[in-house]
Parts: structure tokens; C-alpha cells; sequence
């Protein structure tokens, strides 16, 4: 059968077939269903069915590609997990996995254990990392999964392949001493704001983008992480949007906001409104021109500040990692890191920052030894 999946479109089902002319080149065909969605999803399920059959007939039923499974996969998986996951599903099926598999023309049911081998050393010998390649076998064993479940084939290969070793993640972070000079340089910087705020919050990207003046209460002196802004595929582009659906239900949490900040964000209201009100949807953290901060826009700018101004390169994240290290080495308990980063579990606080609290149970013995 070729791929092809349901896609909502009006208040109506549409079929949305994957298909190939004859150089090879990918094309879409919508086809209407005519049935109305509330209450025809299992309808239009029989009917996507049958013109898959029906397409792969006048095709002569030459099988079923891998890579073509994979965009029906993929297709699928657009309503069931979040854009940003969505995205990076797309990215590696897209332009990674199909292009592979395609050029050797294996079908679904051809597919062999070492074929996913010989993909996996071809991603290797090219250099990407072990964690990456992890990354594609996820996709590819959920996909095969699917694929058994729904009768396509009768056993998930990828669960024999030989998968990298993971290589154990280690933060990266600054001192105290070089979080101060970062600060001291980015004053009456456009970054200054976005990046005191990561530091002294420990705040993904998404969430510091998305902080809003509704999430501000000067009165009880609280900060909410309530609201992300993040990358979404919008009409075939990517573009940065605004969403309330945190990360995880961790995610979404209440931090007290102490006087130096309440300060500095009172200062950067004054600067803006005046002694009006801001509008409640409104954004804390702009660009220049006043506009929300597109996501890659402000990594790659704190980036070329860094280099500009002879600091280490670190990543934006790592000062959520600088932030973690700093509450650790002041003997904060994990339990209050986890809650105050936003981790789902306290497991996810540990493995990433057990080594910092073993470092500081070093010094604590060192310091012992004088007595």
C-alpha cells in the first residue's frame, strides 16, 4: 500500500496520500471524503484503507516502501505528541531516515535487522554522536512498533539491532565569578533581561520567551511559569508561537520573585507603559524592535555576545545548568532544585547533577579534615 494518512480540514476528513512520480520525486494528493469529523473518524478510517489498497493496485502492488511507512508514521504523529517534538520527529524522518532507506528501495516488509544496522554505522562513520543516533532508533522502533500492532508486519526488527552506546551527559556551566561578568557585560543589552532571568531561574528557552505580565504579581511577589513560546510548523513554515501546554505538568510552577527582581522588572514596566498597565498577554522579554524573540533569534545572539566579548561559549540552556551547579554548591537539597527547574522527576535532577553534589560533599570532607 503507499503511505497516506487522515488530515482535518473544515469540519471535514481528507485522505492524504504519499506519493512519488516517476523520477522519484515526493508529492501529496488530498482527496475529500466528504464526511463531516465529529462522529466519522472510524468512516473515514475504512475509506483511507481501502484507497490505500486501491493506489498500490494501479501501482502493480510492488510493496510498500520503509521509507514511505515511515511519513505515514510520521503523519500520525502530529496529533499525538507537541509541535516541538513534532518537529524534530520531522527533521530526522525527513531528512534523514527516508532519504536513506529510500535510495535502496527496501520495503516494509523486506525490512532486516541489518539494514537499520548498516543505517546506524553509516551515521556513525559520518560523525554524528552515539546520543543522536539514539534519537533516529527511537523513531524507528516506535514506527515498527505501530507497525506490528496494526498487522503490517510480524516483529519489530529494530529490537535486535545492536543500538550506540549512550555516552553519559555532563552539564556544562559558569562559576559564580563568570556569571557576574556576564551579567556586568550585557547591561543596556537587549539580552540583559532574557539571560538574568534563565540565570537566576534556571528557565528553559521556551519558558523565558514566554513569560507574559500576566504571570508577573507584584503584589504577593511571584513569577508564573505558565505559558512557552516555541518553534510550530504553521501553513508549511516554521514560525515561533505561543502556547499555555508546559513541557510537563512539573513544568508549570509558581517562584517567589525577591525585591532585586521585582525591582528590575517594575524598572523595565515604567520604561515600556509608564504608569499604565501593561496589557496582560503582553511579553517580558523583546528584540530590539519590540517584537516577541524568535527562539533561534536569541540563542544565536547570546552566542555572538559571547564570542564578542571574550567569555566562554556556552549554549543559552547552559545557564539553566549554571543555575543548578550555583543552588548545589550552596548545599540546596535536590529536591528544591528539582522543584525550582521544573524536572518531572527528582531521578532527572539527580542524573544530571549528582556530580556536583558529590563535589561538594568533597569539599565538605576536605574542610573536615582541618578540624
Amino acid at each position: 500500500m503507499v503511505a497516506g494518512h487522515l488530515q482535518q480540514k473544515k469540519g471535514y476528513w481528507y485522505i492524504v496520500l504519499n506519493l512519488h512520480d516517476e523520477a522519484g520525486k515526493r508529492k501529496t494528493k488530498w482527496i475529500a471524503t466528504h464526511l463531516p469529523v465529529p462522529g466519522n473518524r472510524k468512516r473515514a478510517e475504512e475509506l483511507l484503507f481501502q484507497t490505500r489498497h486501491q493506489y498500490a493496485d494501479s501501482k502493480g502492488g510492488s510493496g510498500l516502501l520503509f521509507a514511505d511507512y515511515m511519513l505515514q508514521w510520521l503523519g500520525t504523529m502530529k496529533a499525538k505528541v507537541s509541535p516541538t517534538t513534532y518537529t524534530s520527529y520531522r527533521n530526522l524522518v525527513e531528512n534523514s531516515i527516508c532519504p536513506y532507506f529510500r535510495e535502496r528501495r527496501i520495503t516494509l516488509a523486506g525490512l532486516r535487522a541489518s539494514d537499520i544496522q548498516g543505517y546506524y554505522d553509516d551515521l556513525l562513520a559520518s560523525g554524528v554522536s552515539g546520543n543522536t543516533i539514539l534519537h533516529h532508533h527511537a523513531n524507528i522502533h516506535k514506527a515498527l512498533k505501530d507497525a506490528v500492532r496494526l498487522d503490517l508486519v510480524d516483529r519489530n526488527v529494530a529490537e535486535i539491532v545492536e543500538r550506540p552506546k549512550k555516552t553519559p551527559y555532563i552539564p556544562r556551566y559558569y562559576s559564580l565569578e563568570e556569571a557576574n561578568e556576564l551579567l556586568h557585560k550585557l547591561r543596556g543589552h537587549w539580552l540583559w533581561l532574557p539571560v538574568m532571568l534563565c540565570l537566576f531561574y534556571g528557565l528553559r528557552r521556551s519558558e523565558v520567551l514566554g513569560i507574559q505580565w500576566r504571570s508577573v504579581d507584584f503584589s504577593v511577589g511571584t513569577i508564573q511559569i505558565q505559558h512557552t513560546r516555541v518553534y510550530q510548523e504553521v501553513g508549511g513554515q516554521q514560525v515561533s508561537v505561543g502556547r499555555d501546554t508546559m513541557k510537563q505538568k512539573a513544568s508549570c510552577r509558581t517562584l517567589p520573585m525577591p525585591e532585586e527582581i521585582a525591582a528590575i522588572l517594575q524598572e523595565e514596566k515604567r520604561h515600556r507603559y509608564g504608569e499604565e498597565t501593561p496589557p496582560p498577554e503582553n511579553y517580558l522579554c523583546l528584540n530590539p524592535e519590540g517584537e516577541p524573540i524568535a527562539s533561534n533569534y536569541l540563542s544565536q545572539s547570546f552566542k555572538e555576545f559571547l564570542r564578542d566579548h571574550g567569555l566562554r561559549e556556552i549554549r543559552l540552556h547552559d545557564l539553566r545548568h549554571t543555575c543548578a551547579s550555583l543552588l548545589i554548591q550552596k548545599r540546596t537539597p535536590l529536591i528544591e532544585v528539582q522543584q525550582w527547574l521544573g524536572h518531572s522527576t527528582l531521578f532527572t535532577t539527580a542524573d544530571l547533577y549528582a556530580h556536583l553534589e558529590y563535589e561538594t560533599k568533597l569539599a565538605s570532607a576536605q574542610t573536615l579534615k582541618k578540624i
